[in-house]
């Protein structure tokens, strides 16, 4: 793997962090006004800023490194030929997916939030998950009106969708939730992240990558599933995760 290469997953890498760090500021933001509260803001708020800040400086840096530059609104669109069939075959391959867990959930009787939903926060998230979403296009470089609007782009984005919500509840839900009542907090993130990540090597591996983009596809996904952990600790909640997710899959494939 070339250093265009590796330059070129920054911003990627940039939309994680960017994620983190909007979920961490409005969990944050939610809380009573009282003392306590802004004494926690305030010594929480460079947790907020930093994230930010770094994914700005990674954008930056892609754009500014990379030979080819900052992508063309006008390029064309891929995945148009994306259609209904390949979108309800994903929608069902991840529901086969998730219902084990659903069940287990139902059958143990441990609610909703096993899976990381939760109604107190469930609109927050979505909110927090749109804005965030934005940002991820943004900076991904898919601002182009033809893009969003290809029939092909709104039929992956369905697929996708399924893919974000039976992965963050089984990832972000279920195995964080369980992680959580045997380890620390940190260590129930890290150790999430890291199944997020090893459950994804097959899938690379049937795409028939070198062990350098396996390694390097590793670490994203390590990254990635520690940045969506940490992000429950504020947001509380998956759907606004889900969506970020999906977006971000439907930026980054397409």
């Amino acid at each position: 793997m070339s250093v265009a290469e590796l330059i070129a997953q920054l911003p990627a890498i940039a939309c994680l962090v960017v994620t983190l760090a909007a979920f961490m500021a409005a969990g944050a933001w939610r809380a009573p006004l009282d003392a306590g509260a802004i004494k926690e803001r305030r010594d929480s708020s460079w947790k907020i800023v930093a994230p930010a800040i770094l994914g700005l400086v990674l954008v930056a840096a892609a754009i500014l490194l990379s030979p080819e530059g900052r992508p063309s609104e006008d390029a064309a669109t891929p995945r148009a030929s994306y259609g209904a069939k390949s979108a309800l075959f994903q929608l069902a391959l991840n529901a086969t997916i998730v219902a084990p867990f659903i069940a287990w959930v139902v059958w143990r009787r441990l609610g909703a939030a096993a899976l990381g939903v939760g109604k107190q926060d469930l609109l927050p998230s979505l909110a927090v998950g749109a804005c965030a979403s934005l940002a991820c296009v943004v900076m991904l470089g898919k601002l182009s009106t033809s893009f969003w609007l290809s029939p092909g782009t709104w039929w992956l984005l369905l697929s996708m969708l399924g893919v974000g919500a039976s992965e963050e509840l089984i990832f972000r839900g279920f195995a964080l939730s369980a992680l959580g009542k045997r380890w620390s907090r940190p260590s129930a993130e890290v150790g999430s992240a890291a199944i997020f990540a090893v459950v994804h090597i097959p899938q690379r591996l049937g795409r028939g990558v070198s062990m350098t983009e396996l390694a390097v596809s590793i670490v994203i996904l390590l990254v990635w599933g520690w940045c969506y952990a940490a992000a429950m600790r504020r947001g509380r909640n998956v759907p606004g995760l889900a969506l970020v997710h999906a977006v971000t899959n439907v930026c980054v494939i397409s």
